[in-house]
């Protein structure tokens, strides 16, 4: 009996001593205990970055804290947002911080634990674990170790009651040592020591090269921006680089076809100008310089710019197609930007008004922005835009235009009036942006999409903000989530941090789309860098991938970069497109300080999927791709929303696929689909079946299945299946084993003592 109970007691404490084993510590000090900052002024920020080499979750603090003062401090663990380049502050601390702990100093230096298990607190393997203070005056400080900081360095001190090389309050300095400050953590994929197992093989992988988009000499090629369009119709999207063009040869590579197609371009915007069946091309160059392009349908395109009467004398940056007034021809929309120009040794920026362009149905357009009440909405000196996007926010069948600013200038959405007029709602929905220190700052817009994220049938916004760790960042927005509160207002709710996307200082476009086809719309989010990494000591700056967990957790996203290992550095803009046919969404990716990426999703599918091209009827007041109409799903319960208002642009001048794609989870068929188009008519699709393209026609009672479906994905059961019973009890007798052998191999050794 007492050797049972010995075993059992033994057992105990060794799962107590594994899960102990399981946290490994993470220190820069080289425990010493040396001096302290009691020099800088009382509201100095001391700052410790300690860098974990996986994803982790942070389970315990220690602190060398110092200093004759006694009283409360609180520590903070913040985000890193500009991963090294500089170190974030107090002044963002109200969107930036992940935890906050208070401790009581009792004013005797020495160790100060933080038990921060229940925090949530994680570093997702690309993120540092930063941890924050502000002194005060005697104290508490972290103190610092007996020697010169470690390379790369990771203590810094901040006085933010002087003057930085910008101008702006806040001077950073070096501590003279490392602080002695540590953080216990377990890592999410242990390597059964101290350490995580390397990151996996990618699961949305770079074939770029593969797949054939590169240089007529090989080289990578890169690019602000990228447009996908099926502009042969043959049901496999082709992509468009600037001047570059790319014919899909659905097989899962491409064709340069560059020389055949002639067109120079800056980047590119898709739509069906004639509603001959054939996209077109508005080709943006800027400056009077943009072109009209008409599809020929063999490939090749004449220059119709003249017959277009389209005239953009500005600096042209996001343009986009959509039926404003519902008469089946789509217009142009042009978001503008700024030129940037020295005078007598002043650097001034002038800005330039959008425009709105209605097509006459005859290939000529007509200036509106005035008539259309958006050019008094954007009165002189105008803003400097840098995204634009099409929706339809309040589902009233009318397509909306949001638009991104520059330069803290409030956003604009433009609510269509259906009478060929739009009123700026942005201010009245909330969407023009968080209000901050300033009162009118709101952000840097980079980037901008729609997405039902929550599946409540109504488009949510995501807008990406480039954003200053410093003293600007009181005064700027970081990227926003607005989650849309229906009806009767459609106003919507800022919740970003609630759902965890995550703060850097370079956020940029921004793309929602079901990357697992569990039924959640996930996110991407480009993260700009005006140099190539590694130039003048320039970090790493990582796009993020974003896993949406559903509704058990309030469709709060998971940064799952490191897993999924889509890196790419400097990216503006991307688009959803699946090039190569197997029913799940890949990613195209510019980045102009790195080169573009083309990423197969090959991420383990947690349902199925069911996409739609829709094709309109102009006579009927539909336009031939359709824009203005909306997919709804509804299967097992669930509403799944897609809109395809007009040509899809997360930033700048970058286009998705206008096929509508729909992860649906587990169903493998629906109760219903329903598609709406623009002119209020509605047909209702039953019998479908997932893992299917099909094409919708207006007015057709049959659909049209297109391309090859997949085998259907069966949920797993939940049942433990007689294998893994046995497996269990096999591991179970296996532990009991080793550890008698262990308790006799100890009694051996006391024995002979």
């Amino acid at each position: 009996m007492n050797r049972i109970l010995l075993i059992f007691i033994l057992v105990i404490t060794s799962l107590s001593l594994s899960s102990l084993q399981a946290q490994v510590l993470l220190q820069r000090d080289d425990g010493k205990i040396g001096g302290n900052h009691s020099n800088l002024p009382a509201g100095s920020e001391e700052t410790l970055i300690l860098t974990p080499v996986g994803p982790c979750s942070v389970q315990e603090l220690s602190i060398y804290l110092s200093g004759s003062r006694s009283g409360k401090d609180t520590i903070l663990i913040v985000g890193d947002p500009s991963e090294g380049a500089i170190v974030a502050t107090a002044w963002v601390w109200h969107y930036n911080t992940l935890g906050s702990f208070v401790i009581d100093y009792p004013g005797t230096p020495g160790w100060y634990t933080i038990d921060t298990k229940n925090s949530g607190i994680r570093s997702d393997g690309f993120d540092r674990i930063v941890v924050q203070h502000r002194t005060k005056s005697g104290g508490p400080y972290f103190s610092i170790d007996g020697s010169a900081q470690t390379v790369p360095y990771g203590s810094y001190l901040l006085n933010p009651f002087v003057n930085n090389s910008l101008g702006g309050p806040g001077n950073y300095y070096l501590a003279s040592g490392d602080f002695l400050v540590r953080a216990s953590v377990v890592y999410t994929h242990t390597d059964g020591s101290n350490g995580s197992r390397p990151r996996p093989y990618p699961t949305l992988l770079d074939v770029t090269k593969q797949a054939g988009l590169t240089s007529s000499d090989g080289k990578p090629i890169s690019a602000d921006q990228v447009s996908v369009s099926d502009w042969n119709s043959d049901g496999y999207d082709d992509i468009a680089i600037g001047s570059k063009f790319f014919e899909n040869q659905k097989n899962g590579t491409f064709k340069d076809v560059s020389t055949k197609v002639n067109i120079t371009a800056g980047a590119t915007a898709w739509g069906d100008i004639d509603n001959d069946g054939k996209p077109d091309v508005f080709a943006l160059n800027g400056w009077g310089n943009d072109k009209v392009y008409h599809n020929n349908g063999d490939g090749t395109f004449t220059d119709v710019t003249v017959a277009s009467k389209i005239v953009n004398n500005y600096p042209g940056v996001t343009p986009l197609f959509l039926d404003i007034n519902h008469d089946g021809f789509i217009d142009l929309f042009i978001a503008n930007g700024r030129k940037g120009e020295t005078i007598n040794g002043q650097y001034i920026e002038t800005y330039y008004p959008d425009q709105l362009w209605k097509n006459n149905g005859d290939g000529s357009f007509f200036n509106m922005t005035a008539n259309s009440g958006i050019a008094s909405a954007e009165p002189a000196p105008y803003f400097d835009c840098w995204s634009a996007s099409v929706c339809d926010y309040n589902v009233d069948g009318w397509p909306d235009i949001f638009v991104a600013n520059y330069r803290l200038a409030p956003d604009k959405l433009f609510k269509n009036n259906g009478n060929g007029t739009f009123t700026d709602v942005g201010a009245a929905t909330g969407v023009q942006g968080v209000p901050t220190a300033q009162a009118g700052y709101f952000g840097h817009g980079m980037g901008s999409d729609w997405g039902d994220f929550n599946n409540d049938g109504l488009p949510d916004l995501a807008v990406g903000n480039l954003g200053h760790p410093d003293w600007r960042g009181a005064v700027s927005n970081p990227s926003l989530i607005f989650k849309n509160n229906g009806a009767p207002n459609y106003t919507f709710t800022e919740m970003h941090q609630e759902m965890g996307l995550k703060f850097f200082e370079m956020n940029a476009g921004i793309l929602w789309f079901d990357a697992n086809l569990d039924g959640n719309l996930d996110l991407w989010h480009s993260q700009y860098a005006y140099e190539a990494a590694g130039t003048n000591g320039s970090p790493s700056r990582y796009s993020r991938m974003y896993l949406n967990q559903g509704i058990t957790t309030n469709h709060r996203l998971r940064d799952v970069t490191w897993e999924y290992g889509p890196l790419i550095h400097g990216a503006w803009s991307a688009a959803r497109l699946d090039f190569d046919g197997d029913g799940d969404e890949d990613l195209i990716v510019a980045s102009p300080t790195e080169n573009l990426k083309l990423f197969r999703n090959d991420i383990p599918r947690n349902g199925n999927w069911v996409k739609f091209r829709l094709v309109g009827n102009p006579a009927k007041g539909v336009s031939s791709e359709a824009f203005g109409s909306s997919v709804t799903v509804f299967a097992s319960g669930k509403k799944h929303l897609r809109q395809l208002s007009g040509s899809t642009v997360g930033a700048r001048s970058s286009q998705s696929s206008n096929e509508l794609h729909f992860g649906i989870g587990y169903d493998t068929q629906f109760d219903s689909v329903i598609v709406k188009f623009p002119d209020g008519t509605s047909k209702k699709y039953l019998g479908l079946k997932a893992n299917k393209s099909y094409t919708i026609r207006y007015g057709s009672d049959t659909v049209t299945t297109i391309g090859v479906p997949t085998p259907a994905l069966l949920k797993p059961s939940n049942k433990t299946s007689k294998f893994e019973y046995l497996s269990k009890f096999l591991n179970g007798i296996h532990l009991v084993a080793l550890l008698v052998i262990e308790w006799n191999y100890l009694l051996l050794r006391i024995s002979h003592r």
